[in-house]
């Protein structure tokens, strides 16, 4: 059984949290060049790293593990969403199902996603959130009284490295047996040595001047590409004129194909801003499969033990990209915070939201 994530430190101060960022970068480094750090917020540290939608999920899948009770609550979520709030979009409309769900994310209803920030102070905000509201009510000075954040760090190129690595893993490729509708097993163990061969064509650009953007892909970007491919998609991956690795990362995290806990992690990606909020929030994301759980008896062990096999920090292809800085003095960090210039309306900046704090700073316990 795997155990939860150890690399965990503690910061009382925001130089503190500074510091331990910047020794994480470090690690980070390779031959010289700088990798994008990815951050979330929690306002409570017992909060798992897991997507809304799966959090206390039942699973129920058909006789061939090809859909389940939570695809339907995701097709359901969506039908809804999108019939209420198309009048609500302009030129930047939506595309695609998958496009949806960064906007469904962004107003609280549930998906598959997951939110990151680009920004360290972002996610601060987030996990001091409770502090940096510009007013105060019983409900609020109460959740200042019990905060216990905690700021997530993800390294998502190494994050994406491990989902290449996982799609190859197995005798005879049974992951992309799985995914690869229409190849034939010969196909699938050409494509899969083909990848294994040439991970440098496929997925990791070499040259370290191209680290901003290596390995880390946009699936609604994907979704585009593949519509020109319309008609013949399958043969376009049979004569790899379309990457395969693209296409496969299409089948499962976008189309849906189940894969068994444990197998592949979740996958970091870029999405287009349809908001000016999420654009202020700098929203990065990893998004999850649809997971296959284990055997009942486990299930049942698993949540006796307060052990979740689908929260990134339980899962052992994600541990060793994930860090964590819990804020033992949250009252002193957000008051430094403020101090330089963190406002509650950098998360939230509406009208109402700008107004507030302008006039109205009381930030006591």
């Amino acid at each position: 059984m795997s155990i939860k994530i150890s690399h965990k430190f503690y910061a009382d101060s925001l130089e503190e949290v500074l510091h331990y960022v910047s020794k994480i970068g470090d690690v980070y480094k390779k031959d010289d060049s700088l990798k994008p750090l990815w951050f979330r917020g929690h306002e409570y540290s017992h909060y798992n790293l897991e997507p809304n939608i799966f959090r206390q999920a039942a699973y129920q899948y058909n006789a061939g593990k090809t859909y389940s009770n939570n695809h339907l609550r995701e097709d359901y979520r969506y039908q809804h969403f999108m019939s209420r709030n198309f009048d609500k979009t302009d030129y930047r409309e939506p595309h695609s199902v998958f496009e949806w769900q960064e906007i469904m994310q962004h107003f609280f209803s549930k998906t598959r996603l997951m939110d990151w920030s680009e920004s360290l102070l972002v996610a601060l905000e987030f996990a001091m959130e409770a502090f940096l509201i510009p007013y105060k009510n019983l409900d609020i000075s109460e959740k200042r009284r019990k905060l216990q954040p905690t700021l997530w760090i993800l390294q998502p190129n190494q994050l994406n490295d491990k989902v290449y690595d996982a799609l190859l893993e197995g005798k005879d490729f049974p992951l992309l047996k799985r995914v690869g509708q229409g190849l034939n097993a010969f196909t699938r163990a050409r494509i899969g040595n083909e990848l294994k061969a040439n991970k440098d064509i496929y997925f990791s650009l070499q040259d370290k001047k191209e680290g901003n953007y290596s390995n880390i892909v946009s699936l609604s970007a994907l979704e585009e590409l593949k519509r020109s491919y319309t008609g013949r998609e399958t043969e376009a991956v049979k004569r790899l004129e379309f990457n395969p690795l693209f296409y496969l990362l299409l089948r499962i995290y976008t189309d849906g194909v189940p894969v068994e806990v444990g197998t592949v992690p979740p996958l970091a990606i870029i999405h287009p801003y349809h908001s000016y909020r999420i654009r202020s929030q700098k929203g990065v994301f990893t998004v999850f499969p649809y997971y296959i759980p284990g055997k009942k008896e486990d299930m049942i062990s698993n949540m006796k033990l307060n052990f979740n096999p689908i929260a990134m920090e339980y899962m052992p292809k994600c541990q060793d990209c994930l860090y964590e800085i819990q804020l033992t003095n949250p009252g002193k960090i957000a008051e430094q915070m403020r101090k330089i210039g963190c406002r509650s309306s950098d998360l939230y900046p509406d009208t109402q939201r700008v107004a507030q704090d302008m006039e109205n700073m009381d930030f006591s316990v």
